[in-house]
């Protein structure tokens, strides 16, 4: 059975009562957030059902070894909904454990999970039924020749503090702050066309503190599909818990340090857009919304947005060259921000530094290609690789004469090594093929024309 608390009908009573008291930075906010935590252990088949005290927005689940599990869900009059397989989440597992991104649980009222699992573990979240209260708006950014987009504050998503703080009002962790170098891309996994996005952003801060046991939400900030940009990760002085900063930096300019990219977190901002990206392409009004956030950005912190380079860690020490705006596949071997929005991260560097007007000299250049070659050649497969003098993606036109030319998709991430397997090949085949570049400004490039032949 679904149940409901309580509290929602004085709630009620207190949105009449502001509708008529002229406080104009008072408002209700949203609900409390609700969880219930599960240790499930081995799940060997079907689990038995899982029945919180409250009906399930969404599902973590995290598990020690094997597959990734399946889940289905209950609804309120007894019927189970079909199986569905868990997407891996998107920030880097660490410690042996495996988590799930989120699962959108549709108001369910009972779970259950199936595999062949060890130590498995649930967390059941729901974002939109718990008790409100009010809240306090808090001030906008300051302006810069590019203001600020328009965000949704922490109180205004409803960011329940109290994750992060003790009950006498200080925080229980520390955090740091350093010049931000790289803008990072990402999307979350969870469920496209979301009806109720600030209760999505409200269940990813509650499973990244409870249960994946970071500090705050790993993001510095977050976008819907209709393009409204939600403020992330805490950036007010440390020792405060309710002085956030809608920039995400410290008064010194300094961008907050976030959980988004493992190893590449300091000096450098992430932004997530709700949903999957791998099937469905992005909206018009996210893309308008990353741009303006990313030339912003950029114009703050003298990005070029269509510039690539060498970025080291200001506390780990480690290097790395890449893209001012990159995706996350640029930084480690993950899917994320998913095909169809990594595609048009070129689109989005030069419309950025369309705003921007010229941080950097622009970027027309294409990159050189050299040291082309085909190696472990067989009877239906061939290696190809070369090399870009900066990095860039690769795909291949190849063709037997006379036969039609097929193009391979581009490779999923920039960089200078590149390689590409071809298979499905025709023993005995006298091939010839071209290889392909882009960079990160969308610049493109052919080598020169090479074959091969197949074993027959």
């Amino acid at each position: 059975m679904r149940r409901f608390p309580s509290s929602v009908a004085p709630a009620i009573a207190l949105a009449a009562v502001l509708s008529v008291v002229p406080l104009p930075v008072a408002a209700l906010g949203p609900p409390e957030t609700m969880v219930a935590s599960r240790a499930l252990g081995t799940v060997d088949g079907t689990g038995a059902p899982v029945d919180p005290d409250f009906s399930v927005d969404y599902l973590g689940v995290s598990w020690q070894s094997g597959p990734l599990p399946w889940v289905r869900f209950r609804a309120d009059d007894g019927t189970w909904g079909s199986w569905s397989r868990v997407h891996q989440d998107e920030i880097p597992t660490v410690a042996g454990r495996t988590w799930s991104a989120l699962v959108p649980a549709g108001d369910a009222d009972a779970y259950q999970v199936r595999g062949r699992n060890a130590a498995v573990e649930t967390v059941a979240i729901n974002t939109t039924d718990g008790p409100r209260s009010l809240r306090w708006d808090e001030p906008q950014a300051r302006a810069s020749h590019l203001t600020q987009p328009a965000l949704v504050t922490r109180a205004g998503w409803g960011a329940n503090e109290s994750l992060r703080c003790k009950a006498d009002g200080t925080p229980k962790f520390s955090w740091t702050f350093y010049p931000t170098k790289k803008l990072i891309v990402h999307h979350t996994v969870t469920a496209n066309a979301d009806p109720d996005p600030a209760s999505t952003v409200r269940a990813i801060y509650q499973y990244h503190v409870q249960s994946r046991g970071f500090i705050d939400i790993a993001y510095n900030f977050l976008v819907d599909a209709n393009g409204t940009i939600y403020k992330g990760r805490y950036s007010g002085p440390n020792g405060t818990c309710h002085q956030d900063t809608t920039t995400g930096e410290n008064a010194n300019g300094r961008g907050v340090t976030g959980a988004h990219t493992g190893g590449w977190n300091s000096g450098t901002m992430g932004i997530a857009v709700l949903g999957n990206y791998e099937d469905v392409p992005l909206s018009e009004a996210t893309r308008v919304a990353l741009v303006e956030h990313l030339a912003w950005e950029s114009e703050r912190h003298l990005l070029d947005p269509l510039a690539t380079s060498t970025f080291t860690n200001p506390a780990g020490g480690g290097s790395k060259t890449a893209p001012n705006i990159s995706g996350h596949r640029d930084w480690s071997a993950t899917a994320c921000p998913g095909v169809n929005l990594y595609a048009v991260l070129p689109t989005i560097r030069q419309e950025a530094a369309a705003r921007t007007g010229s941080i950097g000299p622009l970027d027309t250049k294409a990159p050189r290609i050299s040291r082309i070659r085909s190696a472990d050649v067989t009877r239906r497969r061939a290696r190809i690789r070369w090399r870009t003098s900066e990095p860039a993606t690769g795909q291949v036109r190849y063709w037997v004469p006379g036969r039609k030319r097929r193009l391979t998709a581009p490779t999923t991430s920039l960089q200078r090594p590149q390689e590409f397997v071809l298979r499905g090949l025709r023993p005995g085949g006298e091939y010839r093929f071209v290889v392909i570049s882009r960079d990160a400004a969308g610049n493109a490039a052919k080598g020169r024309r090479a074959s091969f032949r197949t074993r027959g």
